[in-house]
């Protein structure tokens, strides 16, 4: 416990005695030269050397970019403080030069066109040094100014055969006692600029100087192995010393108790450790590795095995929050070929955002469809029997011969309606055309046979349509826009045109009256209308595959049959069964 006592009584003594200390620091920073290439670091290192040397106490005297009579009037500044200065400092960054070994200080202004002009535009670097040991015991000079100098290059050329007495870099300087002086690189050579703010020596200068607890002579042993590094063994920092004691620009201010040393691991332990849980499963195994061994030979192998575990467990999570949709798959594979609407509907009442949810809809409005055609197509079947009954063959003279639409055959049904042009389905080209000719039909303008083939009939049809109805056609091929308008049309529109031996009567071609023929024409005409009528086959339907068509939307069709008698054939709702004709 005394042992400890003294000790911080030594520290608050020798704290107190360096508080006590008088230290004066002169700092020099020489950039902008006038008739040379600027420099780049000067300015910067010598702003940062006076903030470093301003926190270790020591008051300083700045210049940058000093002309000789500035540079003279700072150094006069500076030793006028040195008298009672405990300590003395000297920084200078910029150019210098050697002339017959000694060393000058060459300020922005210079020029050095001859040798007489050196004395006269430059400092020597002996009239600070000197001023400073005549005044303090101790004093520190630092040098940053061995970079390569145009200036000692025309010194030298103007000089001629002396030329040789102008050296490389800065001459050795000896110092007298109490005094150390340090160079960015060694006698003789150049030392660099660097491509940061600051130049290598100042550099490791500002980061170790003044390290607390250490003296002077090691903290320039750290210099020196930064500047090293940092020019890749290029520049050697070097530094002439008398001091006679420690000189510790900064002391420790507390006593940091010594940590005690950890126990040595041992590596068979930590191998045989890790390999009892290398394949674990568990985060829990790597954390515990890392606590006892948080630098151990395998824990950059536990963190990576605990990342991977970490997103092995969120991806099996993930895969356990999914729902499980093989019931609602099972579901609709039951019912997904159902004829029935309910079906869906259940489905729907189940899963009503379910996978197949717009499908069953769908379903739904395709299943409603058919129902409602197949209920169309049986009313439309029974008007035409109810009509074949109410109204019997008429008399011979009465007997109409011209070909009825199918719109006009079966005129107690609505016509269907071919869907819109706004329709989410677009038609096909055939199909277009197809329904197209169904309402030229529809209004009288005949184009035969609807066979989807829009050709020279159809286009006269159209024309025909047009004329009638006072539409101006800007193409007389097949167009949705043609098409609805053909669909607002009502009432027959084109005229009716009557064959030969015909007569226009009450809107229909009734057949010329003839004079009644002799028994002999008679009995030839009779013979020709039974042969004819029995010339008809017994089977409706087989025999008019060929003479009816039906469009998409078309459930039945009339035709007259190559006999001369009518054909009615309704086509049933699913497409799995043909349709069927009957004689009218």
């Amino acid at each position: 416990m005394k042992q400890i006592l003294a000790c911080l009584l030594l520290l608050v003594f020798a704290a107190s005695a360096a508080h006590a200390e008088r230290r004066v620091a002169l700092v020099i920073g020489n950039s902008g030269y006038e008739h040379v290439t600027k420099l780049t670091n000067p300015d910067n290192d010598a702003k940062g050397m006076a903030e470093k040397l301003a926190s270790l106490d020591f008051e300083v005297v700045t210049g940058t970019d000093l002309s000789l009579r500035d540079m003279r009037k700072t150094v006069r500044e500076f030793i006028a403080k040195l008298e009672g200065a405990d300590l003395a400092l000297f920084f200078y960054a910029g150019h210098g030069l050697q002339v017959n070994g000694e060393n000058y200080l060459v300020p922005i202004d210079a020029e050095l066109s001859s040798y007489v002009d050196l004395e006269f535009e430059a400092m020597p670097a002996n009239l600070i040094l000197n001023a400073m040991e005549h005044s303090t015991k101790v004093n520190l000079v630092f040098l940053d100014a061995c970079r390569n100098n145009p200036l000692a290059e025309n010194l030298a050329r103007s000089m001629g055969t002396r030329s040789g007495s102008v050296g490389r870099g800065l001459a050795k300087i000896g110092s007298g006692v109490g005094s150390l002086i340090s160079f960015a690189t060694q006698p003789g050579n150049v030392a660099l600029d660097g491509e940061g703010k600051n130049s290598p020596f100042t550099t490791a200068l500002l980061k170790h100087l003044g390290t607390p607890g250490q003296d002077i002579t090691r903290d320039l042993v750290m210099v020196r192995r930064d500047v090293l590094e940092a020019t890749k063994g290029q520049q050697v920092p070097w530094d002439n010393s008398s001091l006679t004691g420690e000189v510790i620009l900064k002391q420790l201010e507390m006593v940091q108790p010594a940590e005690p040393e950890k126990p040595a691991i041992n590596p068979q332990i930590e191998l045989a450790y890790w390999d009892s849980i290398k394949s674990a499963e568990s985060i829990a195994y790597f954390e515990t590795y890392l606590n006892r061994y948080p630098d151990g030979q395998f824990a950059d192998i536990a963190r990576i095995r605990i990342d991977e575990l970490k997103i092995r467990g969120e991806a099996e999570a993930a895969r356990n929050a999914k729902p499980d949709t093989s019931a609602e798959i099972a579901f609709w594979q039951s019912i997904q070929n159902a004829t029935r609407p309910e079906m869906y509907e259940t489905y729907l009442e189940q899963y009503p955002e379910g996978i197949y949810a717009k499908l069953a809809r769908l379903k739904i409005s395709s299943l409603e469809q058919q129902a409602e055609a197949a209920a169309t197509a049986a009313a439309a079947a029974k008007a035409a029997k109810a009509a074949e009954a109410a109204n019997p063959t008429p008399p011979a003279q009465e007997t109409t011969v011209a070909a009825l639409t199918v719109q006009e055959t079966v005129s107690t049904a609505p016509p269907t309606e071919i869907a819109p042009s706004s329709s989410s389905r677009s038609l096909s080209p055939e199909e277009l055309a197809t329904a197209m000719q169904t309402e030229l039909n529809r209004l009288g303008c005949s184009v035969g046979h609807v066979d989807g083939d829009w050709g020279n009939r159809s286009r006269q049809a159209l024309r025909t349509f047009g004329k009638e109805a006072g539409v101006e056609l800007a193409s007389l091929d097949p167009d949705e826009t043609i098409l609805d308008r053909l669909k607002q049309s009502t009432g027959r529109v084109c005229p009716l045109t009557c064959g030969r031996n015909q007569e226009l009567k009450n809107g229909k071609c009734i057949a010329v009256r003839q004079e009644t023929p002799s028994k002999s024409n008679e009995k030839s005409t009779s013979s020709k209308t039974a042969q004819s009528s029995g010339a008809c086959p017994a089977d409706p339907t087989a025999s008019s595959r060929r003479l009816v068509s039906f469009n998409y939307r078309q459930i039945t069709a009339v035709a007259t049959h190559p006999c001369g008698r009518q054909v009615v054939c309704n086509k049933p709702q699913s497409n799995v069964h043909p349709f069927k004709c009957f004689w009218k």
